[in-house]
This record gives C-alpha cells, sequence and structure tokens, in this order.
C-alpha cells in the first residue's frame, strides 16, 4: 500500500518533470504499488506519464489489474505502436476481459493492429459463452506426450515454455490432445533423465469443462485447493488452463454480485461495482426498483395494523412491542436466508437437504425464541400486565420461528424455480417476516385477551 508520504514525492517528482527518477522510482516497485499509484493519481494525464514509463512486462500487468474506464482511458492516450504491444504482451484471458468491456470502436481499432496469432486466439475465447470457463482460460500452458523421457521434457520446458503461466505443472497429452495427467515439475527435478513420464505421470486429474459455468472454477478450486485447473472439451482434450488469479477474481466478482442481490440492489452492466467512481444517476437505478416495491409490500403492515383497531385503541400497551416482535421475525428471517444462501453458494447445502434443514431450523428458531420469550415477558409484566406479558412472550416464540422458516424457504424455492437464490434478498425477507409477525402478534393479542382479559 502506498504511504501519504510516498504518494507526495511522486506527485512532486511529475510537477518537476523528472521523468528519470520517476522510471527509476516505478521499476523498483511491485506492480501491484504501481496499480494502486495509477488509481489514486488525480488526473487522467499523470496516470498516461506513470504507465508510458513502465517496463513492458509490469505494464501488462499493471494494466489488467485496472479498472475498464481507467483502461479505456490509457488506451486512448497510446500511439498504435504502444497498444499494440501491450496487447501481444498480456496474457490472453486478460486480452478476453479487455475487450467485454471495451466500446465496440475502440475494439475495432485493437484487433486492426493486433498479430494473426494474437487476434486468432482472441477470437477463439471471445467465441465461448459468456461466463463461460472458455472466457477466462489462457491456451499458454505445457503439455508433453506420456513417451518422453524426463530430460526430453526438460529440454522442451526450456525450449517452449518461456511464453507459458505456469511452469510447476506439466501436462499429458496423447497425439490428439486427449487429458491424460500431470507431471509437477518437482517431480521431474528428482527423477531419473531417462525415466518415462507415463511412470511418473498422476491420473487423478481434476478438470473443468470448457462450456462450464465461472462459478464452478472457483467451487472446484477452493474443495481441492488448486492454482491451475486444466479446461478441456466436448471431447476430452486439453484446451486451455485456469489460473488461480483468474479463481481470485470471478470469486470476487460472484461474491460482490451475491451482495448486491442480498442488500436489494439491483443488477445491469453500468455498475463496476466501485461506487466511488460511480455515477449517482447509476446508483440511483439500481436501488430505487427494489425499494419502490418494498414500499408497496410494507403497506400490508400498516393494511394488517389497521384491520386490528379495536384490539390496539382497548389495549394500547401493544403497540409498545409491536416493533420489537415484527424487528425480531424480520431479524430472525434475515439471519436464516444469510446462513442457507451462503451455503447453498459454497455448496455445503443442496437443493435435495430442505427437509433436512427446516427440521434443524425449527429446533433452533424454537430454542431462540424461548430464549427471547423470556427476556421479553419480563418487560411485559411491568408495561401491561400478566395478560400483555402472556401475549408478547407466546408471539415472541411464534414470530422468530416463522420469521426464520420464511428466511429458509425462500431461497430453497428460489433454487426450485431454478433462479439465483441470493434474489431472496435480506430486504425482501425482512418484508415478508415484518408483515407475518404484525399479523401473528395482533391475531394472538386479539384472541386471547377477547377471551381471558377483564
Amino acid at each position: 500500500m502506498i504511504e501519504n508520504k510516498e504518494y507526495t514525492e511522486i506527485i512532486n517528482i511529475i510537477e518537476n518533470q523528472r521523468w528519470d527518477k520517476l522510471k527509476y522510482l516505478l521499476s523498483n516497485m511491485h506492480a501491484a504499488e504501481v496499480v494502486d499509484i495509477i488509481r489514486i493519481l488525480d488526473n487522467d494525464k499523470n496516470r498516461s506519464i506513470v504507465f508510458r514509463l513502465l517496463s513492458r512486462e509490469n505494464a501488462a500487468y499493471v494494466f489488467s489489474e485496472l479498472e475498464p474506464e481507467e483502461q479505456e482511458k490509457i488506451i486512448v492516450s497510446m500511439s498504435d505502436n504502444e497498444l499494440k504491444e501491450l496487447m501481444h504482451d498480456m496474457s490472453p484471458d486478460d486480452r478476453t476481459s479487455l475487450f467485454e468491456e471495451l466500446p465496440a470502436d475502440i475494439t475495432k481499432k485493437i484487433f486492426s493492429l493486433m498479430g494473426e496469432k494474437d487476434l486468432n486466439i482472441t477470437r477463439q475465447l471471445l467465441g465461448y459463452p459468456e461466463d463461460s470457463i472458455g472466457r477466462i482460460m489462457t491456451p499458454e500452458y505445457i503439455d508433453v506426450f506420456p513417451e518422453y523421457t524426463v530430460k526430453q521434457t526438460l529440454d522442451y520446458i526450456r525450449k517452449y515454455g518461456k511464453d507459458s503461466e505456469t511452469f510447476e505443472v506439466i501436462y499429458v497429452v496423447d497425439k490428439k490432445e486427449t487429458l491424460l495427467g500431470y507431471i509437477l515439475l518437482k517431480d521431474l527435478l528428482f527423477a531419473s533423465h531417462d525415466e518415462k513420464i507415463e511412470e511418473l505421470m498422476h491420473t487423478d486429474i481434476i478438470y473443468l469443462s470448457v462450456y462450464s459455468d465461472q462459478e464452478e472454477a472457483v467451487r472446484i478450486g477452493r474443495k481441492y485447493d488448486l492454482l491451475y485447473i486444466p479446461v478441456v472439451d466436448s471431447k476430452n482434450a486439453l484446451i486451455g488452463i485456469v489460473t488461480i488469479d483468474d479463481i481470485f477474481d470471478i470469486a470476487e466478482e460472484e461474491d460482490t454480485e451475491d451482495f448486491h442481490k442480498l442488500g436489494a440492489i439491483s443488477i445491469d452492466d453500468d455498475f463496476d461495482g466501485n461506487i466511488k467512481q460511480t455515477n449517482p444517476l447509476i446508483l440511483y437505478k439500481r436501488r430505487i426498483s427494489w425499494l419502490f416495491i418494498l414500499v408497496f409490500v410494507n403497506i400490508i403492515s400498516g393494511y394488517v395494523i389497521g384491520m386490528f383497531e379495536e384490539t390496539i385503541s382497548q389495549y394500547v400497551s401493544l403497540i409498545f412491542f409491536l416493533p420489537l416482535l415484527i424487528d425480531s421475525a424480520g431479524n430472525a428471517g434475515a439471519q436464516s436466508s444469510t446462513l442457507i444462501i451462503r451455503s447453498l453458494s459454497v455448496g455445503d447445502v443442496k437443493k435435495s437437504d430442505w427437509f433436512f434443514m427446516l427440521c434443524k431450523e425449527i429446533l433452533v428458531s424454537l430454542t431462540l425464541g424461548i430464549t427471547m420469550s423470556i427476556a421479553v415477558a419480563l418487560i411485559a409484566v411491568f408495561r401491561g400486565g400478566l395478560m400483555i406479558a402472556l401475549v408478547v412472550s407466546l408471539s415472541m416464540v411464534l414470530v422468530v420461528v416463522i420469521g426464520s422458516l420464511i428466511g429458509l424457504c425462500l431461497p430453497f424455492l428460489f433454487v426450485k424455480l431454478k433462479k439465483d437464490p441470493t434474489t431472496s434478498s435480506v430486504p425482501l425477507v425482512t418484508s415478508i417476516c415484518d408483515i407475518s409477525g404484525t399479523a401473528i402478534y395482533l391475531v394472538l393479542a386479539t384472541t386471547i385477551l377477547s377471551k381471558f382479559a377483564h
């Protein structure tokens, strides 16, 4: 992370046009720190200057880490030759991600500058479905035949492995490129030169289909702790690999999207997750739709209260506990919903587990409700007497249980309908729980007090 002192020094160097000193300073920085510098500089001209002073190797990495808007501004400031070099130095998967975000006119310009090999690879990756593994894989890997000796393999790596994304894992394929297994570099280093790869390779290989959803890469990577995952086509031929940095990027993107959905914030292509740089109008559009819907949902709570005006006017102390009870219902539902949505997302819970989870949630929520009812009953005795305490304590148990079950069942319902379970957002769950909590409390109050109260 860049300290204020370093940032001030860089600004002074730029203002004094000490380009040689700035270039030296940047060359001794980690590329991630250069990304921080570019992001905090106050104008596009200074960002462009910093980027142009980077080495070709660092420039490609730094560029791939910038936001799409930042990338576009740098592209506009570059000459055709600089742009051609940058595209060549970028990894194929990073190039593909770039073209997904750029306007058509800029994409067309860059295509005209790219070499035939880079262009063919980019078009191939862009040809796979959006959000598929094919869009994020890289074809830069090392593969060898099983009949190779260790010496032949090491010679092959020295000759052709310069542009590979990984040296730690070497994949083994047959003449038809069918994936057979893998061998680790450390295995080669400690093996005899005349040993054959087929004697050393591991066949327990985990791989992905090129058409699988990107989320599958995150799930597989987490489950098996993989740094690299091979990608195959429909004939099981090896065509690429997914690397750990891509897995991290997907995980961050998916988690961000899930958080937005849980907060009842709509998802669209105009928002990249950076609220500091996003136009206020876009933020307004993303938030207003669900807020508007929830306004009408919550009107139902007011309608329910209006149905019990007579009970409320006779026992005014009921109003004191109404916010407490409906908030408890909403909070219990939000807790249950958040836990089950996360478990469904990471694969800990599956659609077939709904009945088991329902029974478990009944037990947990009943215990929670009884605990909370004991606490609130003590307050209710002093505030409204024994009968009010009875109504409030029974209501607390019921609203917590019902709220928790609503929070649990909604995500399963969305999964059943083949929708993203995060669509059952916390505000939606809370609103439904508020309505049910209000109805339970007032129905119970009317029933008990009309029969037993004097």
